[in-house]
């Protein structure tokens, strides 16, 4: 309870402090040395002038700061290209690698259903494989499913 009491008082307090700074006034002279000075008391023998600070002249931005900036956009929209083109390949390898190791888990399936394993020669004949042929089969297989089932 007291804590916001505290607050409140504060807050006021520092609402108060900054009102009063904006209603302070600065006065401008310049010297007989031709120097410029500012000041929140005017001098004694100093003639008065209203100067209306609502208008507001166009500020030229540096055209080195919008160079900076267009250079940055660029760059970054460069580096927003690249990164997607790499997540569309790495996508892509993905999905070649799920393909391989499906249809080298289901190749393996049929290598261990069947009784033998046939290869084709040139003329489109079916030729029985060996045991050691089929060991060997099997073993590519394994390396395969070993390379794309990660």
């Amino acid at each position: 309870m007291g804590s916001e009491f505290m607050l409140k008082i504060i807050l006021i307090s520092v609402f108060c402090f900054y009102t009063n700074i904006s209603l302070a006034e600065i006065y401008k002279w310049t010297d007989e040395n031709g120097q410029i000075h500012y000041g929140d008391k005017p001098l004694v023998d100093s003639k008065e002038m209203d100067i209306d600070i609502s208008k507001q002249g166009h500020i030229k931005v540096n055209g080195t700061r919008e160079e900076k900036r267009r250079k940055l956009l660029e760059t970054y929209n460069d580096d927003k290209q690249r990164e997607d083109k790499e997540k569309a390949k790495r996508k892509k390898q993905k999905k070649k690698q799920e393909r391989g190791c499906v249809l080298s888990k289901d190749r393996m399936k049929r290598f261990q259903r069947a009784r033998s394993l046939y290869d084709l020669d040139k003329d489109g004949n079916r030729v029985t494989m060996s045991n050691e042929q089929r060991e060997k089969s099997i073993n590519e297989l394994r390396n395969k499913i070993i390379k794309y089932c990660k």
